[in-house]
Order: C-alpha cells, then sequence, then structure tokens
C-alpha cells in the first residue's frame, strides 16, 4: 500500500514539477519579449527626440505651423487686408500634397465647385486643373462685398472705377450743410482688391494648373501637428507658385528654412512630453519585469522543493523495490 501511495505522490509531483518548469520557460520567453520590447521604445524614445517641428517665429515666439497662416483664413479676408492675423510673408507660398495637389479648405473648395459644379470635386475630395479666367467668379464666391468684374479688373492691372455722393454735415449739430460732394474712392477699393488679389490669386491659380484635393482637412482638424508632421514626413510640401499657377522645381523644405520663411526646431515643451511618457513606458515595463522575476522566483523555489521531495520519495521506492527482492532471495 505505501508502495503505491508513493507512485501516486511521485507522479504527482513529476506533473506539478513539470507545470513548474513550463510557467518558468513562459516566463523566461516574456521577459525576451520585454526586452525587445525595451528596445523598441528606446529607438523610438531617441527617434522622437530627432524629429522637428516647423514652426514660424511672431511676436517674439515660435508658433506652431497652421493651415490658416499659410493659406489664410477663408472669406476672412480683413486679416489680408488689415493685417488682424498672422499670415506667411510670401504670398506666392503654398501648401501642396506629396502629388502636387493644393491643400484646399472646404471654404476655397465651395468656392470652386459653385462656379464649376459640383462635378469637379470627386468622391475623395479631390479636383482636378480649370481655367484661371474663372477665378474671378470663384473669388468673388467668398469674399463678400466685392464683384467678379471688380477683380477681373485688377487682375489685368487696371483700376476700380468707383465713387459715391456725400453731403457735409455739422458735427456739432447734426444739421446738414447743403453742400453736396461727389467722393472718388477708386484708388482705396482697388487697393483692397489688389491686396486680396495678392495673396488668394496665387492659391487658386496653383489649384487651377496642378489639381486641388480637401482630403486632409479632418485630420488637419483633428491634430495640431499634422501639418508640420506632414511637411516633416514629405507627405506636404511647400510650393513656390509662379505667375502660371507652376511650381518651382528647385525649391525644397531646406530652402523655405534657409531663407527664413519657416524654421525647423525641437521644441523643449515636447522633448518635456516626450521624455515624461518615455519615463511612463519604461516603468510600465519595469513593472511588469518586477512581477515575472517574482513569479519565476517562486516557481524556482517550488520546484527546487519538488525535486527534493522527488528525489526522497524515489529513494523510499528504490528501497522498498530492493528489500522485496532481497526477501525473495533469502
Amino acid at each position: 500500500m505505501g508502495l503505491a501511495c508513493s507512485q501516486i505522490r511521485l507522479l504527482t509531483l513529476t506533473q506539478r514539477k513539470a507545470d513548474c518548469e513550463y510557467g518558468i520557460s513562459i516566463d523566461s520567453m516574456r521577459k525576451m519579449a520585454l526586452t525587445r520590447e525595451q528596445t523598441q521604445l528606446s529607438q523610438e524614445y531617441y527617434s522622437k527626440l530627432q524629429s522637428k517641428q516647423i514652426s514660424y517665429y511672431a511676436n517674439g515666439q515660435y508658433n506652431k505651423i497652421s493651415y490658416e497662416y499659410l493659406m489664410g483664413y477663408g472669406s476672412n479676408y480683413m486679416a489680408v487686408t488689415s493685417g488682424t492675423k498672422p499670415l506667411k510673408s510670401d504670398n506666392n507660398v503654398v501648401l501642396s500634397d506629396y502629388k502636387g495637389q493644393v491643400i484646399l479648405s472646404e471654404t476655397y473648395a465651395n468656392a470652386i465647385t459653385s462656379v464649376l459644379g459640383s462635378s469637379a470635386m470627386d468622391n475623395h475630395g479631390r479636383g482636378g486643373t480649370f481655367s484661371t479666367d474663372e477665378i474671378p467668379a470663384m473669388l468673388a464666391s467668398f469674399i463678400p462685398g466685392f464683384t467678379e468684374e471688380q477683380f477681373k479688373t485688377v487682375i489685368d492691372g487696371e483700376n476700380v472705377s468707383s465713387s459715391y455722393d456725400t453731403e457735409n454735415v455739422n458735427t456739432m449739430t447734426g444739421e446738414s450743410t447743403g453742400n453736396s460732394t461727389t467722393v472718388d474712392n477708386s484708388q482705396s477699393l482697388t487697393n483692397n482688391i489688389q491686396n486680396l488679389v495678392d495673396f488668394y490669386y496665387p492659391i487658386f491659380a496653383a489649384a487651377a494648373a496642378n489639381g486641388w484635393t480637401t482630403e486632409y482637412n479632418q485630420e488637419m482638424a483633428a491634430n495640431d501637428d499634422y501639418i508640420s508632421d506632414a511637411i516633416v514626413s514629405g507627405t506636404f510640401q511647400l510650393e513656390q507658385v509662379d505667375s502660371d499657377g507652376s511650381y518651382d522645381p528647385n525649391t525644397s523644405l531646406t530652402y523655405f528654412t534657409t531663407n527664413g520663411f519657416v524654421q525647423s526646431r525641437t521644441d523643449s515643451d515636447v522633448r518635456e512630453e516626450i521624455t515624461a511618457w518615455y519615463n511612463a513606458e519604461k516603468e510600465r515595463i519595469s513593472e511588469k519585469e518586477n512581477y515575472l522575476d517574482l513569479e519565476m522566483s517562486d516557481l524556482s523555489t517550488e520546484l527546487e522543493a519538488i525535486n527534493t521531495e522527488i528525489q526522497s520519495i524515489q529513494s523510499y521506492v528504490d528501497d522498498a523495490i530492493t528489500s522485496v527482492f532481497d526477501w525473495g532471495s533469502s
């Protein structure tokens, strides 16, 4: 009876020994996976530290590059005529994607489709080339207070003819002095329209010559760093537009940074955020390693005890078997 119980106990311990050895083997592989994860984390960390951001310098500080800075605020033309918001210093610079198509906001795209029809844009939010003769109508469609004819006149290099009648008023009494005067504001109006043409025309001329897209608008709206990251990666390009809307092939990101149009830099605040993220991820991996070390230590201790007990039982079984054979031979 004792020998049978010992055999059962030996089989149970042998099974548990196999379980412990398997557990240690699995934990070892998990530790190797964590080591690889730590290596990948370090590589990603140093890669992030080396990455650049595209910014512009204004009012004594570096500012995140934005679509509005590069391409304007749509129908908010006061940013162009009055300088109420920061804008690029070179009107002939536009933002395109890697295919060369000009990246347009919904406002600009709607101006094009209002003139060319909805079929001008496909299901992916992309449109093809068109005639620059359509640009005056497109400008008038999204810039209030100005007509297609006025834009066409200024684009053709002529002055807009404009005047209005006014009557002098006594500012003390509010009574009319009765003197009617015709005021010629042609030059003032022409200057305002010229400022708008100077800024917006290169955008539409580039779209007319190279095509256009609204495909990236959702990503740009959701991520403040999207444009900067896309310019660095090459998904987006800064283009120098010629008078006919074609791109200067000799310009690159280096060209624009060298000439001070934009800055390519590593922001110290971003470095701090990246380092904090790296430390948190490293701590998470370290906690997993500590847990596996404790688990492996417990399994190793249990395995050592099992081996000791197996040896003891095996010795007992061997002695019992030997005694039986010895008894039979006496």
